[in-house]
């Protein structure tokens, strides 16, 4: 029993002390560099459906990810034992493990110029109330999720399925390397999400689905019986809008991509944008830097330092210092985002290996609905459904759902269709930004309008109006 216990202490040593441990064993393996990452976190996630509890449960989960520079090679390698006696072999066999890979001159940790310099600022990111909360409020808070998602969907007539869900995640995270370098990083997150299928009268056993969601980094945040009701009002509401949906005209038309929809775009666009695609030259801005790549409406910003933010951070995955990047501005691009590695390989300073919280800058007031009642004729995307972005050409096809505009009303709910081209003329087709960013999320992105896109649905020619 004894050593039983002596175990579990050994098993709950802290994040700093299980970094210098396994720094102490890469230097004892020939480590000439070494970073290390540790984290501990707790996750409560609970679902009913149709009355039913569909999914229980809470888990903690602790793993400590190592980076190696040993003789001009560079291994990664991740483990979940943080004993002290397991940390040494694992570390010990990771060395080994990298000398077997080929030499690569280009690794190396950060200049320690660049490094973050504590004290951690106050993001607002952590929720000690959050931490404490009991797994029989996210059980309570799900149940009463589902019966207001049903409420909403009987009201909207032809129920099928309606689902409730709570989920919460807390962490804390450590890096620390070789030089010096040690940074302690803490968040909280909670989330409510409700879903409601109903049956279109319309169609035939054609069922219509809606979601909606609400999270925060703070329990107060996330509402209550209020805020609760409208996630699943909003839920239902985005199923019965989609009764009697069908293709609109294919041709060229305008777009506009609802805000948290919209994300998608913007996925792709920063993934061009990053090391890895440029230095393989997957990327169709590989040498792009000051040169024009959207409309000058088009101005996108990263902003770790965020409050509250759901990317927020003090120092991003290598420890470099957070700070706002502007990645364009006026439509040019500004910014690649690099780690060491990856700068070092294009010749060019390191950024951030990753973005944290993207926004855009809004080019006039209105957002969806109202940026929707002034389009003449066009459609409204309200989520994308499959599809494929390919990063060396630029070339994208999206399958999606959305509603066909017509003299700024909606004619008729779309289905059946896709959007398709080259990021290079839709990104410079954009006009106009909304002021609507999505809350819920990392990438804060407004709904977006574009002039002009390729459609293909039903085969309608350009300006005849859908049957």
């Amino acid at each position: 029993m004894a050593r039983r216990e002596q175990g579990r202490a050994r098993a709950e040593a802290s994040l700093p002390e299980v970094a210098r441990a396994a720094l102490e064993a890469a230097r004892a393996g020939g480590a000439g560099e070494a970073a290390v990452q540790v984290s501990r976190s707790r996750f409560v996630d609970v679902g009913f459906r149709d009355g039913d509890l569909e999914k229980a449960s809470a888990s903690a989960k602790q793993g400590m990810s190592l980076r190696l520079f040993i003789e001009g090679r560079y291994g990664v390698h991740s483990t979940s034992d943080l004993r002290p006696e397991a940390i040494r072999d694992f570390v010990s066999k990771a060395a080994s493990l990298t000398r077997l890979l080929q030499p690569d001159p280009l690794r190396s940790l950060p200049e320690l110029g660049l490094y973050a310099r504590g004290p951690a600022p106050d993001l607002g990111v952590w929720d000690q109330t959050l931490e404490e909360s009991e797994a029989g409020e996210w059980i309570q808070r799900s149940r009463r999720l589902e019966e207001l998602a049903r409420d909403e969907g009987w009201r909207a007539g032809g129920l099928v399925s309606a689902q409730g869900g709570a989920y919460l995640e807390t962490s804390r995270d450590l890096l620390a390397t070789s030089d010096g370098f040690m940074g302690e990083r803490a968040e909280t997150g909670a989330y409510a999400v409700a879903a409601v299928v109903l049956m279109d009268p319309s169609q035939e056993a054609k069922r219509r689905s809606g979601w909606w969601w609400r999270a925060a980094r703070k329990l107060n945040n996330l509402g209550g019986e209020e805020t609760l009701a409208t996630v699943a009002r909003t839920a239902a509401a985005r199923a019965a809008r989609q009764m009697g949906a069908r293709p609109g005209p294919s041709g060229r038309a305008a777009v506009l991509i609802e805000n948290q929809a919209a994300a998608r775009l913007l996925g792709d666009l920063l993934g061009a944008c990053a090391g890895p695609a440029l230095k393989q030259e997957r990327s169709y801005l590989h040498g792009g830097l000051g040169k024009e790549i959207a409309s000058s409406l088009l101005t996108i910003t990263d902003q770790p330092l965020l409050p509250g933010g759901f990317g927020s951070r003090w120092f991003d995955g290598e420890g470099l210092a957070a700070r706002t990047l502007t990645l364009v501005e006026g439509g040019l691009l500004k910014s690649y985002l690099l780690d060491t590695y990856h700068a070092r390989a294009l010749g060019l300073k390191p950024t951030t290996g990753s973005s944290s919280n993207v926004t855009l800058a809004p080019s006039a007031p209105g957002g969806f609905q109202s940026i929707m009642e002034d389009m003449e004729r066009g459609l409204a995307v309200t989520s994308f459904l499959g599809g494929n972005f390919n990063s060396t050409t630029g070339d994208f096809s999206y399958g999606l759902q959305g509603l066909w505009i017509e003299g700024g009303r909606v004619a008729h709910a779309v289905e059946g269709m896709n959007m398709a081209g080259n990021f290079r003329e839709l990104w410079r087709a954009l006009e106009r930004v909304g002021d609507d960013p999505f809350p819920y999320a990392r990438f804060m992105t407004p709904s977006l309008l574009f002039s002009e896109v390729q459609l293909s649905g039903a085969s309608l020619a350009p300006g005849q109006a859908p049957g």
